[in-house]
């Protein structure tokens, strides 16, 4: 059966790109990339501490790591240190049952220095001094000025008492200023004894715990397992199957649009020059439904046939091409022509 080329199936649609199927398989390709990269991330590994290695069960890991024998002695030998050191802890427990949850008492401790008291003493005990002293140079005076005829009252009398009281209340600030004095030194030797006193105090309380804490935390068991010489140059990325896919479909559906344009090109054409009256297609490639009527003066068929969507009649190229080759022209399309003017 001939081909109408606007309607023949060598420009067919493209198939629709199964991007359901696309996704699984890019799933797929996504969990096999991340095996893929977590069995080159985790190698095998050797060195002075010891080993370590890896081995998988399907999807599942396991990482096995070994000390050398030197290592191990040294791992073993901590491990037996530390377990001395908590043993000693919980003996020490023992003597702290007396210490822990018992409230602090400084019943026993020197109370807190006062000042104020022996200050107060020292200037009680200066000023009486100045008093009896000051009382008698005033009798003294007194009976001396009387003698020389200075009376209470006159100025002479009235400046030597002046002087005498200005001398007592000089010697009163004095006083007060030592008793000062002795009442600092004596509150900051109060305090130097109860600090020093309360410091052996602290001292004896926390020994049990500070014993303790220096136990439970002393050397810790470290591992010197530490394997750090493997660092991959980069991850592989899995393959773009789903991005592949649509760009496949895209592609496949840009050629079908460029052929569909194509041959509506060439349909243009081959109308154009059917219209023309003077040549026509009839390249049996283009014909169906043929169907012989009779003969052609020149010894050809004569059929009857669809053509461009049209029932028509006519000759066939290629006999004509045996005949009269001169009334048969090649159309750009690769399709041949009849000039019917020379068959006459």
């Amino acid at each position: 059966m001939a081909c109408d080329p606007f309607n023949c199936n060598n420009n067919p649609p493209p198939p629709a790109p199964d991007y359901n199927k696309a996704a699984q398989l890019q799933g797929t390709e996504n969990r096999e990339t991340s095996l893929y990269n977590a069995q080159t991330n985790n190698p095998n590994i050797n060195n002075p501490y010891g080993s370590q290695r890896v081995t998988w069960n399907g999807n599942v890991p396991t990482i096995t790591q070994e000390y050398s024998p030197d290592q191990q002695s040294i791992f073993n030998q901590q491990n037996q240190g530390k377990l001395g050191l908590a043993q000693l802890g919980n003996q020490g427990v023992d003597s702290l049952r007396g210490v822990v949850g018992k409230g602090v008492d400084f019943s026993g401790q020197p109370t807190i220095p006062q000042s104020g008291s022996v200050s107060q003493r020292v200037i009680d005990a200066m000023q009486s001094r100045v008093l009896e002293d000051y009382a008698r140079k005033r009798d003294e005076a007194n009976s001396q000025m009387i003698a020389a005829g200075l009376r209470p009252g006159s100025k002479g009398y009235d400046d030597a008492m002046q002087l005498i009281q200005r001398g007592e209340n000089d010697a009163k600030q004095q006083a007060v200023l030592a008793g000062y004095d002795q009442g600092n030194k004596a509150f900051t030797q109060d305090a130097q004894t109860r600090a020093m006193s309360l410091a052996d105090y602290y001292s004896a309380r926390q020994t049990p715990l500070n014993e303790i804490t220096a136990l439970m935390s002393g050397s810790q068991v470290a591992n010197p397992f530490t394997i750090s010489g493997y660092a991959p140059t980069g991850n592989a990325q899995a393959a773009p199957l789903f991005g592949a896919t649509q760009a496949t479909g895209d592609w496949n559906t840009g050629i079908y649009n460029a052929n569909t344009a194509n041959n509506a090109n060439m349909q243009q054409g081959l109308f154009g020059l059917g219209a023309m009256g003077l040549m026509a297609m009839s390249d049996r490639r283009l014909k169906s439904n043929i169907v012989r009527l009779g003969d052609h003066p020149l010894g050809i068929g004569w059929y009857a046939y669809d053509i461009f969507g049209q029932r028509t009649e006519g000759v066939m190229a290629d006999e004509v091409l045996t005949v009269r080759p001169e009334a048969v022209a090649l159309h750009p399309s690769g399709y041949y022509m009849v000039d019917y003017g020379r068959l006459a």
